[in-house]
């Protein structure tokens, strides 16, 4: 694996449905270390398949896929790997609703052997960073979704990933609260120097990433 490469993908093939269903037919792709990346195409073309490979949450049926040094079609436990590594933005945020926000970004912490004291810590700075300090003891219900997608970014990097994959983190939200959080993500980038890859069918939201790439027909598009 190229050094300057945090993913390298190569020949790489998902179906579904047994067969029926080609979700990815034959991907090739390098990103390297800090890029930011957006995944574009139409519903159906394989992006979310795509970044869910990235991030070990499915497998390839072909191909090879290395990612921050590890070798996700041949390890079997990618626990550590997604613990360690990755961080994850949904468009649905999937916070925990009985819990309060500062639990809900305290959860990836659990895996990095701190004490209760140390969790807090790093979750309360993540917050005071997103502009959430006075919430954390609300439960996600109490939020509105900006505020909810925002407490999802917090939890994408409180195991401090090298990788931020987030998919349509903006899909749920009206134009105002898409773009405060675009530009959140946009900083969270150039800050942080993190590896950004965010699957988007809106063109506008593409345009802010370093390198756009279409996926259409599980392919991409050159």
């Amino acid at each position: 694996m190229n050094e300057e490469n945090i993913v390298e993908i190569k020949d790489l093939r998902k179906s579904f449905d047994k067969g029926k269903v080609t979700a990815l037919n034959g991907i090739d792709l390098e990103i390297k270390k800090g890029e930011f990346v957006s995944i574009t195409g139409p519903s159906g073309s394989g992006k979310s398949t795509l970044l869910n490979m990235i991030g070990a949450l499915d497998r390839s049926d072909e191909g090879s896929v290395h990612v921050a040094g590890y070798d996700l079609t041949r390890k079997n436990d990618l626990s550590e790997f997604r613990s360690q590594e990755i961080g994850f933005i949904f468009q649905l945020h999937n916070l925990i609703p009985n819990l309060s926000v500062l639990e809900n970004v305290e959860i990836p912490l659990f895996e990095r052997n701190l004490s209760g004291k140390e969790m807090r810590e790093r979750a309360l700075k993540l917050l005071e960073y997103m502009g959430l300090s006075d919430k954390v003891n609300r439960k996600p219900t109490e939020l509105s979704g900006g505020e909810r997608q925002r407490v999802a970014i917090a939890r994408a990097l409180a195991n401090e990933p090298s990788i931020i994959l987030a998919d349509e983190p903006t899909g749920s939200l009206d134009s105002k609260n898409g773009q405060l959080i675009l530009e959140h993500l946009k900083e969270l980038h150039e800050k942080e120097k993190v590896t950004l890859i965010m699957v988007t069918h809106d063109m506008n939201v593409a345009s802010l990433a370093n390198r756009t790439i279409e996926v259409l027909d599980g392919r991409i598009k050159t």
